[in-house]
């Protein structure tokens, strides 16, 4: 059977189902939990290649995706399905998207590889790439938290004109270039999916929570309290105060994650009722 291979600017409705699809047979496949950013990749940049295509006639059998926060690196999932691998498809999926990388000299890949998979991890093997670190997926289990006495703190909903406070904490706190950080922030007040939340204490803006929710699940994200802050229980607070307005909102599954050597983060949300349901390595290769 031939197969035919398309590098896309942004992505259809009918891209997006295919991928949605092709991630379940994989998943079953192996009983993994892949990891597939799907807020960005319903809002790709129509400028930019990040997604890479195979097909045998009209079926999607292989799907290579790059995300970019900095002109540094890429973050890079991929999956073949599992009746086409051993085919060459994830090889020329890897090829096309290291000539993209190329073309806009970005020298870094960052691999995500789900802990549990035997195939993804030989397949880093094969590339020789290096083990960087590791993130844990946690589910919110318990109804109830308990909010720290921080009364004067409050989460307020963010508003264009606090878009350049948000891009300085991104940009501190993670890393994230200013570009990239005011595209998302500017999707983010238009999409009726996703929040933000400035946490203010008194007339101070001290940092923000983010929240985006798809079919299934709430993923809180962004969530970072400026440094001279740290230390003084206002992130538990934070954090108390978003999970009480989605139970009362009654979102069903509220997950996150976590770099697992972050163990002052990973013990907050310990304390907050989220249990690790599974495990990223990310793996680093040069481009060149």
């Amino acid at each position: 059977m031939q197969l035919t291979f398309e590098q896309s600017y942004g992505l259809s409705s009918i891209q997006l189902a295919q991928i949605q699809q092709l991630e379940s047979v994989c998943n079953q496949s192996e009983s993994l939990t892949m990891k597939l950013n799907w807020m960005t990749l319903r809002d790709r940049p129509k400028e930019q290649r990040n997604d890479f295509l195979a097909y045998a006639e009209r079926q999607l059998v292989g799907y290579l995706a790059m995300y970019g926060f900095n002109q540094r690196e890429v973050e890079i999932s991929a999956m073949t399905h599992p009746v086409y691998r051993r085919r060459g498809i994830f090889k020329r999926l890897f090829s096309l998207a290291k000539e993209e990388l190329k073309a806009r000299n970005i020298p870094e890949m960052l691999f995500i590889c789900e802990q549990s998979s035997f195939l993804g991890k030989a397949c880093m093997q094969a590339l020789a790439a290096n083990y960087e670190f590791s993130e844990y997926k946690m589910r919110w289990q318990k109804p109830v938290v308990f909010r720290p006495g921080v009364s004067r703190l409050q989460l307020q909903p963010a508003q264009p004109e606090d878009i350049p406070e948000l891009v300085r904490l991104d940009e501190i706190c993670f890393g994230v270039s200013p570009d990239a950080a005011q595209r998302w922030l500017a999707q983010d007040m238009t999409d009726p999916q996703r929040r933000v939340w400035l946490a203010t204490l008194g007339p101070l803006k001290i940092g923000k929570i983010n929240v985006w929710s798809n079919e299934t699940e709430t993923y809180i994200s962004g969530f970072c309290i400026w440094p001279e802050y740290r230390g003084q229980g206002y992130g538990k607070t934070v954090l108390t105060l978003i999970l009480e307005q989605l139970a009362a909102e009654h979102h069903p599954q509220v997950v996150l994650e976590v770099a697992c050597e972050n163990e002052h983060a990973l013990s907050l949300y310990q304390q907050c009722g989220f249990r690790t349901v599974t495990a990223y390595d990310y793996y680093r290769l040069p481009v060149s």
